[in-house]
């Protein structure tokens, strides 16, 4: 490697300052399931905007970064914030997604699920599996939606809990078929074993919750229903140390994670009037209000930057997906051949979701069966520049038939 950085350190009062405006929030709100009443205080005290403006400020201060940040009893933390910092490390294959933390939180229920699988050579393959069946065809899937959506009331209030619930029976028949449409308690299972995942590895691992789900998972998998993504594993043959059923889980967890970002973007969608582009609407929901707060890589190899083997890489979400593109509703940044920075709503690189597009495609056929037949309005305006938090435990709609 020619040359390497030496990155600009932050004082120990800035360090704190981070801790109390990063990490305590995202946290106390639950990284791995959301829990409503912190998501809710996070709101009131403005808790990502306030996390934004801090590190604009260090961003100002110490130049473009990445920043080094030594907590203690943890290491070294790498804060990139510039767009081609951002880019450089999610593409650095000496940046494992395998980290510690993350190891430890989704060791609850995914134990061996890709992304935090350390072995180069078994993540490859592993990879390859995801992108395979994940990557199937689509069209099965829209009547899925369709059939589902026609449940939502048509007139009335529509909250979050009916759209969840909703949401729910359609990831289950995509992934499982409609056998596993009600299977409620497969659900509650991975809830249970999410929210011990929120406290990674301070908390032991609930072994007897996560063999039933494992059990409960094995037998709608072995029915490899046509049309859902049980049939595609089951006809990908793969290698037994991939451990095919091993990725279902995670395709579970994310596919909900994907539920409020398709709720927060049909509050964009009513908002302008039912765009015609509903995938880019969903993609700056995403932007605009990530997923994933924090996007974590280790340094396993040497790197461009002067940083000690097993530091952390924390990529903000919040902050890098509106530094740049700005805090409005941006549906063209997202046009084909555009090429302008958007954030990374669904991660860059080599670990970038495998499952983007398939979440798209859903989240989009979702939001037109929606307006197609009714009228609504979100609870809240958004308009200009958009809050940094939209919490979806409180977002509802009024609805109207079409």
């Amino acid at each position: 490697m020619s040359t390497i950085t030496r990155l600009p350190r932050v004082t120990a009062a800035e360090t704190l300052a981070l801790a109390a405006a990063v990490a305590l929030p995202s946290v106390v709100q639950g990284p791995v399931a959301r829990r409503p009443l912190a998501v809710r205080l996070a709101e009131l005290a403005d808790a990502d905007g306030r996390a934004i403006r801090l590190l604009a400020r260090l961003r100002a201060e110490h130049g473009e970064g990445p920043l080094l940040v030594r907590v203690p009893g943890r290491g070294w933390v790498m804060l990139p914030l510039a767009s081609h910092d951002v880019r450089a490390v999610l593409e650095d294959r000496a940046f494992t997604p395998a980290a510690r933390a993350k190891r430890g939180a989704l060791g609850h229920f995914q134990p061996d699920g890709l992304l935090i699988t350390r072995d180069p050579g078994l993540r490859e393959r592993r990879r390859a599996l995801n992108d395979q069946v994940l990557g199937s065809g689509f069209a099965p899937f829209a009547r899925v939606v369709e059939e589902e959506v026609a449940t939502l009331p048509r007139d009335g209030l529509l909250t979050w809990p009916r759209f969840h619930a909703t949401h729910w029976r359609i990831v289950r028949r995509i992934v499982l078929g409609d056998g596993a449409r009600d299977d409620v308690i497969l659900t509650r299972q991975l809830d249970r074993l999410r929210a011990d995942a929120n406290w990674s590895e301070l908390r032991g691992r609930r072994t007897d919750v996560f063999n039933a789900f494992r059990r409960r998972l094995a037998r709608h998998l072995a029915r490899s229903e046509p049309g859902s993504l049980a049939a595609e594993l089951a006809r990908a043959h793969a290698a037994a140390d991939v451990h095919p059923e091993g990725q279902v889980p995670q395709w579970l967890f994310a596919f909900d994670g994907a539920a409020a970002a398709a709720y927060r973007a049909l509050a964009l969608a009513a908002a302008h009037q039912g765009p015609a582009d509903l995938r880019a609407t969903v993609l700056e929901s995403v932007r605009l209000w990530p997923i994933t707060t924090a996007i974590v890589r280790e340094a396993a190899d040497p790197t461009e930057w002067d940083v000690p083997e097993g530091t952390t890489a924390m990529i903000y979400s919040p902050y890098v997906n509106r530094a740049e593109p700005g805090d409005s509703y941006r549906p063209g940044l997202w046009r084909e051949g555009g090429g302008e920075w958007a954030g990374v709503p669904f991660s860059a690189g080599f670990a970038r979701c495998a499952g983007e597009d398939l979440v798209l495609f859903t989240a989009a056929a979702l939001l037109d069966a929606v307006l197609r037949e009714r009228s609504v309005r979100p609870s809240v305006r958004l308009e200009g520049a958009l809050p940094a938090m939209l919490n979806h435990f409180r977002l509802n709609f009024a609805v109207k038939a079409a």
